[in-house]
């Protein structure tokens, strides 16, 4: 089933990010309903690290790379968006031109005994000591076939998962965030 890509989900807003391809999903017949069902059907297979906020107004999902400075940023900032209420869980994406040492690397911080304290790391450009295993790193291909799924053709891209799903692309501060979800204008 091909799901229908972001494109067809209610975009809320963009700022920074990096563009790894061009190219959308093409042949698209499939509804933004039926690409919440599917990031909801396979999300929980999928492991993600997950920091969650104390008073959660919204989850949200967030498609990264270890090689993207912006990316970088919202793991570093991720109390910020857990005190605003946002539960952030992390899944890889594995552009096409970095695909190997992505997952690589990747699969390396989902190795990892402390995944939290690891993915932060990395996003700091400090990749765990210990090596990844055949099984971390079908977690990180498999993380990646979602995104692929679902069109994600840059990184940090946030799904909010309120339905329908809300597509917030490169790194928003979180009251930014909020105030769009909430239909303020900035």
């Amino acid at each position: 089933m091909k799901v229908a890509p972001l494109i067809a989900l209610p975009l809320v807003w963009a700022m920074s990010f990096n563009v790894f391809s061009a190219a959308a999903a093409a042949n698209v017949d499939v509804t933004a309903a039926d690409a919440f069902k599917d990031i909801n059907r396979t999300l929980p297979g999928l492991t993600p690290v997950t920091y969650p906020a104390a008073h959660e107004k919204h989850k949200v999902i967030v498609f990264i790379d270890n090689q993207c400075t912006f990316c970088s940023q919202v793991v570093k900032n991720v109390q910020r968006y857990n005190d605003a209420g946002l539960t952030m869980s992390f899944l890889t994406v594995a552009p096409p031109s970095i695909r190997d040492s992505v997952i690589e690397d990747m699969a390396r911080v989902w190795c990892s005994a402390d995944r939290k304290k690891s993915l932060q790391n990395a996003m700091a450009g400090f990749l765990p000591g210990n090596n990844a295993s055949a099984s971390c790193s079908a977690e990180i291909v498999k993380q990646s076939a979602l995104a692929e799924r679902l069109g994600i053709t840059l990184t940090p891209t946030m799904i909010v998962l309120d339905n329908p799903p809300q597509v917030i692309l490169g790194s928003v501060k979180p009251a930014e965030i909020l105030n769009k979800l909430s239909g303020k204008p900035l």
